[in-house]
């Protein structure tokens, strides 16, 4: 929170006692399991395969999502310290643990339907899958949103999607995968949808 000198408004924060806490312990579980892992997954751009799991077994996945789903019920601003206190130790956990709670979960949290988030959310929470986010493209440079060659045409009671992510972080291990693609091509960045799509999807492939 900010703090308050002599009726001036400080640009510094202060957190408060439970988020000085939370940063704590999450600070302490990224030195103890986390640190361990980084020179490897470095040297040898290795996955740890039960990382997810550990984590939502810790009670670390899901910062924001309603514990209805399985997640913690954080603020942003407070999973942001959990983000921070891992990357301390170990940035590319950090990085993944990302893309998957806030990218991915998160937005299936606050823009999907019920039935979506029951499919999804408990087992992304649980660490049992893993989210990225497939957003950008090869040739999209910077205009990922305008320059979208992704498309998503309605065939019946589903959607048949033709296209190429690239540099999608989570991507070659990632059990879902929140796709955007074009629906609407005449409205440019304002036709897109975004599909919570399992990867073992037929069709689906990761290079």
């Amino acid at each position: 929170m900010p703090h308050q000198t002599d009726g001036l408004l400080d640009a510094r924060f202060v957190l408060t006692p439970e988020q000085a806490q939370l940063f704590a312990q999450a600070d302490a579980f990224g030195r103890r399991e986390l640190a361990p892992l980084a020179q490897r997954m470095d040297d040898e751009e290795w996955w740890p395969p039960d990382l997810m799991a550990m984590l939502g077994r810790q009670g670390m996945l899901g910062a924001t999502i309603g514990e209805e789903y399985g997640g913690a019920g954080m603020s942003l601003f407070e999973a942001g310290l959990v983000f921070q206190a891992f990357a301390r130790w170990n940035h590319a956990a950090a990085l993944s643990v990302l893309a998957h709670d806030n990218l991915c979960a998160h937005n299936i949290y606050v823009n999907a339907n019920d039935d979506l988030r029951r499919r999804f959310l408990p087992k992304l929470c649980s660490g049992e899958w893993i989210g990225c986010l497939g957003l950008t493209e090869p040739g999209a440079g910077s205009d990922a949103l305008g320059s979208m060659r992704t498309r998503a045409v309605r065939d019946g009671n589903v959607y048949r999607v033709t296209g190429s992510k690239l540099y999608i972080t989570n991507g070659p291990v990632a059990d879902v995968c929140l796709l955007y693609a074009k629906t609407q091509p005449d409205r440019g960045s304002k036709g897109i949808t975004a599909f919570a799509v399992e990867t073992k999807t037929p069709g689906f492939q990761v290079a």
